[in-house]
């Protein structure tokens, strides 16, 4: 099975997708695209999950390449002047600041990780009345737990 976040470059930025470097965008109405505008929105939502997990890690830079091109939906002419660059400069820097996005998450696991363990707790939520109380205890403890973790609340 593929996973949602392997190598970008491929996806988004070389086939014709939103971020292609020949206009017409394929992110408006799909025009010049040969995958569907559902698979396009959902990887923009894919790497903007990406951006809001591991936008820290990222340089300014790259922050604002982000911003600008997921946030404000800027096309590659749009960055560039935006940015004070060639469309060239502004397409290989929002290419790399993508790529930097899928390679943390290769590295880090955390998205497929939350999204494992919303998986396991929606499981454990429709088998309740199946499942021994104590376990149903043990797994509520834990899911405070992650919670309290995840939320930078002290354990």
């Amino acid at each position: 099975m593929r996973s949602i976040y392997e190598p970008v470059s491929r996806n988004l930025l070389d086939t014709g997708s939103a971020l292609s470097y020949n206009e017409p965008r394929c992110g408006v109405m799909g025009m010049g695209c040969d995958r569907g505008l559902d698979a396009i929105l959902l990887e923009r939502v894919r790497f903007g999950e990406l951006y809001d997990a591991y936008s820290p890690i990222l340089t300014e830079k790259q922050r604002e390449v982000c911003e600008l091109f997921l946030g404000e939906d800027l096309s590659v002419s749009e960055l560039g002047v935006t940015l004070g660059m060639s469309r060239q400069g502004a397409y290989d820097l929002a290419r790399r600041s993508l790529e930097r996005l899928g390679e943390i998450e290769r590295l880090l696991g955390l998205l497929e990780l939350q999204r494992a363990h919303k998986s396991l707790v929606s499981l454990i939520e429709e088998n309740r009345d199946i499942l021994p109380g104590e376990f149903l205890d043990r797994a509520r403890r834990f899911e405070g737990r992650m919670t309290s973790e995840r939320n930078g609340a002290d354990v």
